[in-house]
């Protein structure tokens, strides 16, 4: 028999307060659970995503790399690979607040991933010796420009909306403490004791973005 009385609802770590067991993560009737091929499929292909992997395509095409440039991208672009990375290693999407490893720094550590990966392609792209490579530069500064005026914004729109429905005043206590963005140098102190997990990452399906980066840094390399 449920005790009616038991507080079954779910800690900040996962746990039902309650001292149940920890939720499976991934849910099993998650997309997560789905193969790469039908994860794509389940996309919506919208405008901006085919800008999106239009404006990546032509970075591929028209990359002019300068040695030093080129070098500099590609430490932007790993230590953004190595955030993505730590970053799905807390994040259990839709079951509780994270609020360890990147999260105590800032609430959005993959977009901060994300920028940095984009920012170091287009350093490791171009080179101030000629105007293919500044006219990727410029591109570059484009990009960011409309990631920040107009992606994030409407990212924090839907996306904080929908936490607060799930987990409520956790979120609010999180947003005090914590940016959304740019980081906090020191660590902000929930009390939530979850640490990383390789299982997270792969259940994240973390390991496209990786690939996808370094072999873009290859390509650029190659032109």
């Amino acid at each position: 028999m449920v005790d009616a009385n038991r507080d079954t609802t779910p800690s900040l770590d996962g746990r039902p307060a309650g001292g149940e067991a920890p939720r499976i993560y991934p849910d099993e009737h998650s997309i997560q659970n789905a193969d790469l091929l039908t994860r794509l499929r389940s996309r919506r292909i919208t405008p901006r995503l085919l800008l999106a992997y239009a404006a990546a395509l032509g970075l591929l095409l028209f990359a002019a790399p300068w040695a030093p440039s080129y070098a500099l991208g590609c430490v932007v672009v790993l230590s953004g690979l190595a955030l993505r990375i730590w970053t799905f290693g807390h994040l259990r999407k839709n079951q509780n607040v994270i609020t360890t490893g990147p999260y105590a720094h800032t609430r959005n550590p993959a977009y901060v991933g994300s920028a940095l990966v984009m920012t170091g392609l287009f350093i490791a792209a171009g080179n101030p010796y000629d105007y293919r490579g500044l006219a990727i530069w410029m591109a570059g500064i484009v990009a960011l420009y409309v990631f920040f005026k107009h992606y994030m914004p409407r990212k924090y729109r839907r996306e904080y909306g929908k936490l607060r429905k799930l987990f409520g005043p956790a979120v609010d206590e999180h947003a005090a403490h914590v940016p959304d963005f740019f980081p906090r140098l020191t660590p902000w102190r929930s009390g939530d004791t979850q640490r990383f997990s390789w299982a997270c990452v792969r259940a994240n399906h973390e390991w496209v973005w990786p690939l996808a980066g370094i072999l873009a840094l290859i390509i650029i390399g190659l032109g």
